[in-house]
């Protein structure tokens, strides 16, 4: 079949949110007088990750992820520093950090010239919005669909079905091909809503969830040759 539009997520596939999210960890406990380690960040990393696996069931909202992250981290190392305040200055320091995954310029850019590209991400809409903007990203971008902007959140159908409602159904279901770094967000959202998957997988991880993406590459290059071949069929 061949694909009328893109839904690309963002963090993980196209933008560099390990090295952003990092970057932004140190210079926020330096900005709050913390000292920053590995043990910490790692610490840091398991608590954000449990609470958008959260946010992604529907457990809790996307507000208790603010609320919650950097509390809970100097909580457990016995800190007296602002959870909060940490919080919005780690939003602040992430919304400037735009690093790009290898090829992802080249790879819009070719994307670019034959399809509608719309970003899909859970991501926090003034982050995003920024991020997208410095790394130049949105000027490859027919639209962006954020969950916080959305109102509620992949890997539910609700956030797919919203996004059609907002293209006015120029496109189906079916003639959509989401490519995504999360097997939990992304591959299983887009099966959620009918939607064709494609799983980036760099590091080649195994896959034991039992969500089964339609496709798999390991390089965003291996995208435009998927493409073509489905062209061609």
């Amino acid at each position: 079949m061949k694909y009328r539009a893109l839904f690309l997520d963002m963090d993980g596939t196209f933008l560099d949110f390990s090295a952003a999210e990092r970057e932004a960890f140190w210079k926020t406990l330096d900005k709050a007088g913390v000292e920053a380690s590995e043990e910490r960040y790692a610490c840091y990393s398991a608590i954000n990750d449990g609470l958008w696996k959260a946010f992604e069931r529907g457990e809790i909202k996307k507000e208790e992820i603010r609320r919650r992250r950097f509390t809970c981290l100097f909580e457990r190392f016995s800190i007296a520093a602002d959870g909060v305040g940490a919080e919005q200055d780690y939003e602040r320091f992430l919304g400037e950090s735009h690093a790009l995954i290898d090829h992802a310029r080249e790879v819009l850019a070719c994307l670019f010239e034959s399809y509608p590209l719309y970003a899909v991400t859970n991501g926090f809409a003034a982050v995003q919005h920024n991020r997208l903007r410095l790394s130049g990203i949105d000027a490859f971008l027919t639209g962006c669909f954020i969950s916080e902007e959305i109102g509620c959140q992949k890997p539910r159908k609700e956030f797919f079905d919203a996004c059609f409602l907002r293209l006015g159904h120029a496109v189906s279901p079916r003639e959509v091909l989401l490519v995504g770094d999360s097997l939990t967000s992304d591959i299983l959202g887009a099966k959620n809503a009918g939607i064709d998957a494609c799983w980036f997988n760099p590091k080649r991880i195994c896959n034991d969830s039992g969500i089964t993406p339609d496709y798999e590459i390991h390089s965003l290059t291996e995208l435009i040759g998927l493409l073509k071949e489905r062209k061609e069929e």
